[in-house]
């Protein structure tokens, strides 16, 4: 049975960051009743405000996207990666890479999943284009609307994504999205790899 959902600010939980360095809401643990600690699937929305380093969560791969303008970048070793704006970074979650904040605080989308059970992939989507989505085989879609109010059409209908809000669909038919051209999301595709 195929589902669609819209998670809104009120559905996310705050909870500290693993290190102690800040907090993160987060917007969705897989399987139900995962921990931090246990989780195959976390979306999260974490304001940076202090410069410092990650939490570790080693077997996990993070896809980190930066929704703010201002400039976030992280150090690894003697290598420095400067985000992009709503270009999705993605990297092994057992590093803990250091953040710079040249212009202060920033806010990012997180998209986490355990190797060898989920993979993702993220990519932002704007309303100029209103594309096309659908779950992956068994997986999932997930839609964070960054700017703009989204209308995403399906089978019986449509809902709306305002911004800040995050849908979740297992919907395997293709769904429309729209938005004003000036509308900013970052979409996720995610599929299952191994044994759940």
């Amino acid at each position: 049975m195929s589902w669609i959902k819209v998670l809104t600010t009120s559905d996310y939980k705050v909870t500290p960051w693993k290190n102690g360095g800040g907090v993160t809401q987060d917007v969705l643990l897989l399987p139900e009743g995962a921990t931090q600690e246990d989780f195959d699937i976390r979306l999260s929305l974490a304001p940076i405000v202090a410069e410092g380093p990650f939490s570790s969560f080693p077997g996990v791969d993070r896809h980190i996207t930066l929704l703010t303008r201002e400039r976030l970048s992280l150090v690894f070793g003697s290598e420095t990666r400067e985000l992009n704006r709503l270009e999705p970074l993605y990297f092994d979650s057992v590093q803990q890479p250091r953040s710079l904040l040249p212009d202060g605080a920033v806010r990012v989308f997180n998209v986490m999943t355990r190797r060898g059970r989920w993979n993702a992939q993220v990519m932002p989507a704007s309303g100029a284009t209103e594309p096309l989505l659908a779950a992956p085989d068994g997986g999932l879609l997930v839609l964070h609307a960054v700017s703009g109010t989204w209308q995403v059409g399906h089978a019986l209908g449509s809902v709306v994504v305002r911004p800040g809000e995050t849908l979740v669909s297992s919907e395997e038919a293709t769904l429309r999205a729209s938005c004003e051209p000036a509308g900013e999301a970052v979409v996720a595709f995610l599929a299952p790899t191994g044994p759940r």
